[in-house]
Formats: structure tokens, C-alpha cells, sequence
């Protein structure tokens, strides 16, 4: 488990490539602050996946700051925010070190607010003796507007594929990972400038042995919101807005996105208890969208969509790290790996249709079948001899050789 957490971890920020000036100002604003210059909270915002939040979280380490960040449950009204804020604002921890409050993902938390809540974290930053940083994806959201005026701006913008690539094979050097050049190069340009999905591209299919095959189903990830941000939103949030907002921008199907969350709920939850919770709300998820399509009642997608985002979202009482990537499900990886194989049925299944007069899908799934078991029977049972058998079936279905060889390994 340890070793699975710290595989694709960034160590130094030194690693975090293509946003370099920005966190050369975060840097900056850190030394100040250790100088004693009272500094104005900062707000860093850009795409997801760019590396905003590994950037603050690594120079608090590399500062010795202890960072003080809300869970996004405890995002709800005025009195919780000064509860756990206020005098860690104004203090040291309890060995002496430099808080760091850190409001991660505000944006997308500040629709949950409670009436107050967005004045109690402007009172915070007028009073906090201590450094505060803001993450958003958009600065601009009108949800925050509250802090307009109140924080300097940071942006980080989205990588270059050759950066991500260069990002991936500096992860591969240093945790000595072996994969094809050529999909790291599949990867890169299609991750869209997000390292973070690129990296959980690469993890899903590293170590396969099928790296070639699998760099196809990344094409999946070419969505209005692709499939490891969508289950970022889902495993790595706490709030039932955020992920459910997540499960309707994306346009996998219902039933691939609840295999990729089924996939994916051992490898990010920690105990039985988180496993339990989620697998029950996915389970009942499930029940949903099969009731809609038995009935063609499709309210009942309501419930599954709020079953399988905000459901799993909040079984958790921990957050997953986010050095585990994700892993595809095992139907996609069968899918693209049997593709050659799907290829050729279908090419005799038409050249069968001349004698059988069914569809390709039942001549697939029978005739084909039948025909291969009893051509080797009459091997087995030495009526014909193998040479026989082929030019048996080559001269009535004008099959090919590698045809033949297809179809009398079905049943061996």
C-alpha cells in the first residue's frame, strides 16, 4: 500500500514543470512572509491538474510550515470557519511553526456556503497574523466574489505536451518505471495541459505489458470534462454539489462511469467502512439505472446520478492520497485488447451469412461455434483428417487460412 501511494508523488517543487514563474512568486511571497512582511493573501487559480495545490503544499515543507486546510465537509457556515480558523490565524501550532491556512478548491466550495460564511473569511484575512492561500480553477467565479480586492492573483496556465512529456519521463527516470516512448508521446498530447491526468493516464496502464493496446482507450479521456478529473471530483471532494456537477459534465455513459467508479473505490479508500459505504450507494446506483431502462422511467436517473457521485463522494471519512492513479476497468481493457479478435469474427461471421441467413451478432455467438466443434470432432474422432477439415471449410465458406485458424481455436 505505502509503496502504491508514493509512486507518482512530486518530492521537490523543483519537479512541478511549464508554471515555473508562478511558483517563483509563491516562493517569494513564503520568504516574506519568514522575513515578517505582511504580505496580502494570495489566490492561486488556473486549469485543474497543473500542479497549483502540490506547488503551495511543497513550499509550506519547504518552509517548515504546518498547514491548517479545511476538509471540504467543514466548508458550511460562519461559526465552523471561525471555529477552526480563527486562532490558527492568529498562532503558532503547538511546536512553534508558521500556520499555513490554506483554502483549497474554494471556488467550487463557496456554492455551499452558508449565509456568513463568505464574511467570515474576509474578517480572516483582515486579521490572520499568518499566510493564507487560496486555490481556484476560476478566480472569476462569482461565488468568491468576496475576496476581489482582498488577495493577489497567481495564475498557472496549462503545459505544453512537450513539458507533460518531459514531466512523465522524469517520473519515469526517478521512480525507474519502464513504458513505450511512443505512448508517453500519445499521452502527452492528449492530456490538454494537465499533468495531473496525464500521470494518472500513464499509471493505469504501466506495468501491463500492454501499453501499445491500452493508449487507445485514452482517447476516452477527450471529454467536455474527462474521466480522471471527473473521478478526482468524486473521490478527492467531499460534497455532494461539486461531485455531481462533476458526473453530469462528463459524457461517459451512466454505466461505463459507475465501472470506472467501481474500478476505482479499492485503490482510493482506505478502510472497509469507506469500501462498504460506497460500494452500497454504487450498488444502489446500479438498481436505478436499471429500473430506468426496464421501464423507461428515466426519472429515476436522479437517484443514480446523486447515488453515484454524491453517494461515493461522501462514504469516505478520509481523504484518498492523491499519489494513486487510477485504474481502467477491466471490461475496457478486455474491450481493447480483444479488438483484433472482434475484427476477424466479424469478417467470417459475413462470409458465413451466405449459408446461415442470420445475423453476424447470432452467427457469432452459435453457428460459428457449432461449426468449430464439429470440425474437431472429426478431427478427435479421425472421420477426417485436419488438412481435410480446412479444405473443407476454405472450399464451402471461403474462409482464409488465418480464418480457419481463428475458427478452430475457438472451442480448443
Amino acid at each position: 500500500m505505502g509503496a502504491e501511494y508514493d509512486m507518482y508523488r512530486v518530492d521537490s517543487v523543483d519537479e512541478i514543470l511549464g508554471n515555473e514563474h508562478p511558483v517563483s512568486k509563491i516562493r517569494a511571497f513564503c520568504r516574506d512572509v519568514e522575513k515578517g512582511i505582511r504580505r496580502t493573501p494570495l489566490i492561486v487559480y488556473g486549469p485543474s491538474g497543473i500542479g497549483k495545490t502540490a506547488a503551495v503544499h511543497l513550499l509550506a515543507r519547504e518552509f517548515g510550515w504546518n498547514i491548517v486546510e479545511l476538509n471540504a465537509s467543514d466548508y458550511r457556515d460562519k461559526e465552523m470557519i471561525e471555529e477552526r480558523l480563527l486562532s490558527a490565524a492568529t498562532s503558532r501550532s503547538l511546536f512553534g511553526k508558521r500556520n499555513l491556512i490554506l483554502l483549497d478548491e474554494i471556488d467550487e466550495l463557496a456554492s455551499g456556503f452558508d449565509k456568513g460564511a463568505g464574511a467570515a473569511i474576509s474578517n480572516l484575512v483582515s486579521v490572520s497574523r499568518n499566510p493564507i492561500i487560496a486555490i481556484a480553477n476560476d478566480m472569476w467565479d462569482q461565488s468568491i466574489s468576496f475576496l476581489r480586492g482582498k488577495v493577489d492573483p497567481i495564475e498557472f496556465r496549462r503545459v505544453p505536451a512537450d513539458t507533460v512529456q518531459r514531466a512523465l519521463m522524469n517520473l519515469c527516470r526517478k521512480r525507474n518505471l519502464k513504458i513505450n516512448q511512443s505512448a508517453i508521446e500519445i499521452i502527452s498530447n492528449r492530456a490538454n495541459g494537465d499533468v495531473r491526468s496525464a500521470i494518472n493516464d500513464m499509471s493505469a496502464i504501466i506495468g501491463t505489458g500492454e501499453e501499445e493496446e491500452l493508449t487507445d482507450v485514452i482517447g476516452l479521456r477527450d471529454r467536455k470534462t474527462d474521466i480522471f478529473n471527473t473521478l478526482d471530483r468524486i473521490f478527492m471532494t467531499n460534497t455532494i454539489s461539486s461531485s455531481m456537477r462533476a458526473a453530469m459534465n462528463t459524457d461517459l455513459n451512466n454505466d461505463m462511469l459507475i465501472k470506472w467508479i467501481d474500478e476505482n473505490i479499492p485503490k482510493k479508500y482506505r478502510s472497509s467502512g469507506e469500501m462498504m459505504r460506497a460500494f452500497d450507494s454504487l450498488a444502489l446506483a446500479s438498481l436505478f439505472a436499471s429500473r430506468a431502462t426496464r421501464s423507461q422511467y428515466y426519472t429515476y436517473w436522479r437517484y443514480m446520478n446523486v447515488l453515484m457521485s454524491g453517494g461515493v463522494a461522501l462514504s469516505k471519512t478520509h481523504y484518498p492520497s492523491s499519489g494513486i492513479g487510477y485504474s481502467f476497468p477491466k471490461v475496457i481493457k478486455e474491450l481493447s485488447m480483444s479488438k483484433g479478435s472482434r475484427g476477424q469474427e466479424r469478417e467470417i461471421a459475413e462470409k458465413l451469412q451466405h449459408s446461415f441467413h442470420s445475423s453476424t451478432r447470432k452467427i457469432i455467438r452459435e453457428e460459428m461455434r457449432m461449426i468449430a466443434r464439429i470440425a474437431l470432432k472429426s478431427i478427435r474422432d479421425k472421420r477426417m483428417s485436419e488438412e481435410e477439415v480446412r479444405d473443407e471449410l476454405a472450399n464451402y465458406y471461403a474462409l482464409e487460412a488465418k480464418e480457419i485458424d481463428y475458427m478452430l481455436q475457438i472451442n480448443s
